[in-house]
């Protein structure tokens, strides 16, 4: 009888070794060569790794319909490696995606579905995802679990180019994604509800100088 893998780690090591896991596994399952097979298997595959399918950014019927798109066949998959799908999937069903701060997350997703590639049918769950993960206060390549901002920046590019172009002054994507979406809704500009608690928020908001 095989153990089912931990679905709650308790070290940062061992939750970037369960979402390789566990991604990997959701790719068995996936369209061959779909570009964005690769970035939701691994959103979903950190999500799992924390025992919190919301984490994703995606409401319960969001994710099904994403499983359906992209993954089909994974959550009735008798795959021992996506048995924490099945059940975390079940719970959060009941639960829900948690509306907190739903005033930055409905700028953002205004400003990226105002930028969208509009062709392309998987850009607004990628809305969705990277709206809730501004609202935590590591740096979006890390908190998705991506290789590094290369990651975030082919992603952006892909379904909002217009929009990445934009960000001629190299901002690291979580403070631009939020300047914009204030100037976007006529706002002055502000930071994302994750930043202040970021490592280096001091480095993207720098405090000013005393005035003589």
């Amino acid at each position: 009888m095989h153990a089912v893998p931990n679905a709650h780690p308790d070290t940062p090591s061992d939750r970037a070794g369960a979402t390789e896991r566990l991604a990997r596994a959701l790719l068995r399952y996936a369209p061959p060569g779909h570009p964005d097979a690769g970035f939701f298997a691994t959103v979903l595959g950190m999500s799992l790794a924390h025992g919190d399918l919301g984490r994703c950014g995606l409401s319960p019927r969001e994710l099904d319909r994403l499983l359906a798109r992209l993954f089909p066949g994974a959550p009735a998959a008798h795959d021992i490696a996506l048995a924490t799908l099945r059940e975390q999937r079940a719970a959060y069903a009941a639960s829900g995606l948690d509306s907190a701060l739903v005033e930055f997350t409905r700028l953002l997703r205004a400003l990226l579905d105002a930028w969208r590639v509009p062709e392309t049918d998987t850009t607004p769950w990628v809305t969705g995802v990277l709206a809730h993960a501004c609202l935590r206060p590591d740096h979006l390549w890390r908190d998705l679990g991506l290789s590094g901002r290369e990651d975030i920046t082919a992603l952006l590019a892909r379904h909002y180019p217009g929009l990445a172009a934009r960000n001629v002054r190299n901002l690291r994507w979580k403070q631009f994604l939020a300047y914009s979406a204030h100037e976007h809704a006529g706002l002055p500009p502000a930071a994302a509800p994750g930043c202040p608690d970021c490592e280096d928020h001091a480095v993207c908001y720098p405090p000013e100088a005393p005035r003589q």
